[in-house]
């Protein structure tokens, strides 16, 4: 039953992800730089987004741009969320936030708005592709042992296509911010139906099966569903 961790077992977790993301990103590591933000006027943030995505993008040498904005279980309500892709570390760490069309681009922006959150999160399993759009189911889990959390994961994920669900499964790690150290699992899918459907095969006996087999515990510290848009994608060479 999940439960709260002690600092200790903290630190071991950290080690552990760590040794464990270092085996499984050899060279590089992709990044996803997320910015929470609350407003009163969402269209008008997202028209300005849509918009500037491509120089902001560009400018920072991200792999794409885009926002997802809550249909249920956010924090507060305005909350809406930007979010950029980037290749690798070394990508992520050399932007430049500063940079004049940044700043010429955020100029544009008629919008108010309140920035909440700014974090860099790793990306530990990745879409194999960008969508134009999307319906997302996302759940941050505190977990004890990230090794058997994440095998779990690759496993049900390989579930849930045998049983015929198309879904994109991506798996993210907080590394800064109050969400630092935590998992971020995200089910998507093109149609709202696609992904309910999944989300009701939970009650199948092989989906509790699949979860029956992780080890230690974990926490469910929020979840959230919300309609995703890709406003800029790099070329793919």
């Amino acid at each position: 039953m999940p439960k709260n961790l002690p600092s200790k077992s903290l630190s071991a977790i950290v080690l552990t992800i760590l040794s464990m993301t270092i085996s499984l990103f050899a060279k590089s590591e992709p990044v996803m730089n997320l910015i929470t933000i609350n407003t009163s006027d969402g269209a008008g943030y997202a028209a300005w987004a849509k918009n500037s995505a491509r120089a902001i993008a560009t400018s920072n040498n991200a792999s794409a741009m885009g926002l997802c904005s809550p249909i249920a279980g956010a924090e507060q309500m305005g909350d809406h969320y930007l979010w950029t892709f980037f290749d690798s570390q070394v990508t992520a760490w050399s932007t430049d936030s500063q940079n004049p069309v940044m700043r010429q681009e955020v100029a544009k922006m008629k919008v108010k708005r309140t920035i909440k959150e700014w974090d860099n999160w790793r990306i530990l399993r990745a879409a194999p592709a960008t969508s134009d759009r999307g319906y997302f189911w996302n759940i941050i889990v505190k977990a004890d042992d990230p090794a058997s959390y994440l095998s779990t994961l690759d496993n049900l994920d390989a579930a849930l296509k045998a049983n015929g669900h198309d879904l994109t499964m991506q798996v993210f790690l907080a590394d800064t911010g109050r969400r630092a150290g935590h998992f971020m699992v995200s089910l998507s899918a093109t149609e709202g139906a696609k992904l309910g459907a999944a989300m009701d095969d939970r009650t199948e006996p092989w989906f509790g099966e699949i979860l029956a087999g992780l080890e230690g515990d974990r926490e469910y510290v929020h979840g959230f569903a919300m309609q995703c848009e890709t406003f800029y994608a790099a070329p793919q060479n």
